[in-house]
């Protein structure tokens, strides 16, 4: 009896096994756009922990809303793409994995916008400030250089 259920456990775990390596397998396409926004949420998460811990108000508690929030994101890629792939057939607008795409740069636009506002609670400029100043100074350097070399 005892060889009976470990015959049956081994069987059902080589087939649960299959089962997650053939789901690895199909979601091979969106592997870079889940890896983009779990790294978007982690870096989100540690500005709102070293926020936290500045202002004294850290709570391990919030912690929590992580899972949630990741499990989310995720669920709604992978829905994305099985709408790419069974209604669109792989392709929108002739672009491949439009929707996943536009649903993993909304969430990745989202989780930006959150670590420029904890940027500027710290006192930092917002992020498209920063960001103008940059495209200007670099139009200004471009511009010199380009004089310079009108000169020789």
């Amino acid at each position: 009896m005892n060889q009976e259920i470990q015959h049956y456990l081994l069987k059902f775990k080589t087939e649960l096994g299959l089962l997650f390596f053939s789901f690895l397998t199909f979601i091979t396409p969106i592997w870079g756009m889940v890896g983009l926004v779990a790294f978007s949420v982690f870096l989100d998460t540690c500005a709102g922990v070293y926020i936290a811990r500045k202002f004294n108000n850290y709570q391990s508690d919030k912690l929590f809303n992580l899972v949630v929030k990741t499990f989310f994101y995720m669920t709604t890629i992978l829905l994305a793409f099985l709408i790419d792939t069974y209604i669109f057939d792989k392709k929108l607008a002739n672009i491949g994995y439009l929707s996943s795409k536009t649903v993993t740069m909304f969430w990745i636009y989202i989780e930006c916008k959150s670590i420029d506002e904890k940027s500027q609670k710290l006192g930092n400029k917002p992020f498209h400030v920063v960001l103008t100043a940059l495209i200007k100074r670099i139009k200004a350097w471009k511009s010199d250089l380009n004089e310079i070399k009108k000169s020789e």
